[in-house]
């Protein structure tokens, strides 16, 4: 697999700061974050998959096994593995089903996968939707973490919600409240969700700036 690092760009910390002096105070404690990529949306699609519901460990272990089972997500051979074979690699039985539907639209070139990074955001999603398994979240992390999209920010995170309550201190994250984030912190939702992903491993809300 081809991997690389994204960066939060000092243009987007100055920006983000200037807009918004809660997450602006968190970026100047914090300082800049990067996160690991993996350059193949294909490949970044099954990787989401396997990363459904399971901690960032399990995922990095099951993933290991997989790609070096399939290397870069091969889809003869997905599509030829039996279910058992599959599931004897860490995934459950409907991941075994979602990745051989991912791998499906790879054989039968259903989904032009290296010509998504032509495509709008709202295309995008409008082209990874329709695969069974593939729900938003999923679309909207390849977005992030293979396409590098920088408007990108998922309330179906719970990573996401959970730091906007660590540094908004609310205790349940409405839609309405989330949009207005979402609003505001453009055209760099995708670097405000690495530093919210990061205020969700704080164990208690983030003390408000003194002003």
């Amino acid at each position: 697999m081809s991997s690389g690092v994204i960066a939060v760009t000092q243009e987007a910390i100055d920006t983000l700061c200037s807009i918004d002096p809660i997450m602006g105070s968190y970026i100047n404690k914090v300082g800049p974050l990067s996160r690991d990529t993996l350059e193949d949306p294909y490949q970044s699609a099954i990787d989401c998959i396997i990363a459904q519901q399971v901690s960032g460990k399990a995922a990095e272990s099951i993933g290991k096994k997989v790609f070096d089972r399939f290397p870069h997500g091969d889809p003869s051979l997905i599509l030829s593995a039996f279910e058992e074979e599959m599931r004897a690699l860490g995934l459950s039985r409907s991941k075994v089903s979602y990745i051989k539907n991912i791998a499906q639209t790879k054989a039968d070139g259903s989904i032009d996968w290296e010509g998504l990074s032509k495509l709008s955001t709202p295309q995008i999603i409008e082209t990874l939707l329709p695969i069974k398994g593939v729900g938003l979240w999923t679309v909207q992390m390849v977005l992030i973490f293979s396409l590098k999209r920088m408007d990108v920010m998922s309330y179906d995170d719970l990573g996401i919600r959970r730091g906007i309550s660590r540094l908004y201190h609310v205790e349940k994250v409405s839609k309405d409240f989330f949009a207005i984030l979402h609003e505001r912190f453009a055209p760099y939702q995708t670097f405000a969700s690495f530093y919210l992903w990061h205020a969700s491993m704080e164990k208690e809300a983030i003390p408000f700036p003194e002003s």
